[in-house]
């Protein structure tokens, strides 16, 4: 059985626990759960014997932790990548990885196809486009990150970060699958279809590929924060069982 820490005790770190505890991740074991309010720090779940830690807290909180439980060789599954947009982190993060031993595993998030996206950029032509669907906002309650977001914006995947930090972790996780910020975009649009959500449209000298997730009305009380929750748990079953993809 792996260990498994998990740093966040708001509502994702709730989701993937919950979701670990119910067997979702049959060859783990769950050590423990770091947050400030329950007094329980990463070191605390490194010296427990986690060999991985899942993220989901802040990107704060990611950069204070992530060279130093990658330095005692613990892997990391991170939901806050927005932390990676500072080029310098994300140079001195694969640095120490390759140093100790340890890995840092990407979720997808909201969006998918970063397999398929690592796989477009060895050939040249390389290019991949996170859309944003932007639906009608007049509803949404003040303080929803989305209803700041133009209409119609088209730019580099740095610059569309830039407009929602708190929301856009997935472009700078495309970007990385796409073998860089030179290589990677982000443009908003109006759903004919009136629905949110992402594609990831994929394009180089051979070939092209668009892949869409739109949202659904709840069911069930189950929201889509939940897929990018349980993302994290599906990257873990990746990267522990015995046959993988």
């Amino acid at each position: 059985m792996t260990k498994v820490g998990i740093i966040g005790a708001g509502r994702l770190g709730t989701i993937v626990k919950d979701a670990i505890e119910a067997g979702l991740a049959p060859d783990c074991e769950l050590v423990g759960v770091a947050s400030r309010s329950l007094g329980v720090t990463p070191s605390d779940l490194a010296d427990k014997g986690a060999e991985i830690i899942i993220e989901a807290s802040k990107p704060a909180a990611l950069r204070e932790c992530l060279v130093g439980l990658l330095e005692r060789g613990v892997s990391v599954i991170p939901l806050s990548t927005g932390a990676f947009a500072d080029e310098d982190f994300l140079e001195e993060v694969r640095r120490t990885a390759r140093e100790h031993g340890s890995r840092v595993y990407l979720p997808h998030g909201a969006e998918g196809g970063f397999d398929l996206a690592a796989t477009f950029s060895l050939l040249p032509g390389m290019k991949g486009t996170v859309v944003q669907y932007v639906p009608e906002r007049s509803g949404m309650p003040d303080g929803n990150p989305m209803k700041a977001l133009p209409e119609h914006f088209k730019g580099t995947a740095l610059e569309g970060f830039a407009l929602s930090p708190s929301h856009l972790n997935v472009v700078i996780e495309s970007a990385i699958a796409c073998g860089g910020f030179g290589n990677a975009f982000y443009e908003t649009r109006i759903p004919e279809d009136g629905k949110g959500g992402f594609s990831l449209e994929l394009e180089n000298d051979a070939a092209e590929a668009v892949i869409t997730i739109k949202n659904k009305p709840p069911k069930d009380d189950i929201p889509m924060m939940s897929m990018i929750a349980l993302s994290a748990v599906s990257t873990l079953n990746r990267v522990t069982q015995p046959v993988t993809f």
